[in-house]
């Protein structure tokens, strides 16, 4: 397989919502990612692992919304599952939203 066809990736800066909301939200910026190509790759809905900069996972999905700017995606995690404690304010993450077969996986890894 050819993941280049089949990856997306955006900059997240970890905030507040992130950390204290149960489903830990990380929205997909429109500014950075074409929601066309999102749903072309089938990476815009579904079950999906997220996998923490240490490697840790937890069970996930991919939500829709609308908000009074237009329509939304985030990265949620179900609300049974824990985050990294590591994980501080305003840490600078490289989000990779990548599909092999039918799974679908959320890579987190740290940028400066």
């Amino acid at each position: 397989m050819d993941l280049k066809d089949v990856m997306i990736s955006f900059l997240f800066k970890v905030n507040d919502s992130f950390k204290v909301y149960s489903w830990h939200p990380i929205t997909v910026p429109k500014n950075q990612v074409d929601y066309d190509l999102l749903q072309k790759e089938g990476l815009h809905e579904g079950d999906l692992t997220i996998v923490f900069p240490h490697g840790e996972r937890v069970r996930g999905h991919m939500y829709y919304g609308r908000a009074g700017y237009g329509p939304y995606y985030q990265v949620r995690t179900y609300t049974d599952q824990e985050i990294p404690s590591y994980l501080k304010d305003r840490d600078k993450v490289l989000v990779i939203l990548v599909k092999d077969g039918s799974e679908k996986y959320a890579v987190l890894e740290f940028r400066s």
